[in-house]
């Protein structure tokens, strides 16, 4: 019987991946609280707003299936 070290590697690189897509995705969701707070007439983001956005950022999934039982932006 054979064991192969290739998929504990292998399995640390899907992690990997998904860790990267997960950070893309909140990378992408603070990108859009901050840019539809710009749209909204504000001149400046404060920095409050940058809190409010990287938490949102931080816990993107439960945030986009609030925002689509709310009815979208």
């Amino acid at each position: 019987m054979s064991v192969s070290t290739d998929e504990p590697r292998s399995r640390r690189r899907a992690w990997l991946v998904a860790l990267w897509l997960y950070a893309l995705a909140a990378g992408l969701d603070i990108t859009s609280h901050l840019s539809d707070n710009l749209r909204s007439g504000n001149q400046q983001i404060e920095f409050s707003e940058v809190a409010v956005a990287f938490s949102a950022g931080l816990f993107w999934p439960i945030d986009a299936v609030a925002t689509a039982l709310l009815g979208g932006r």
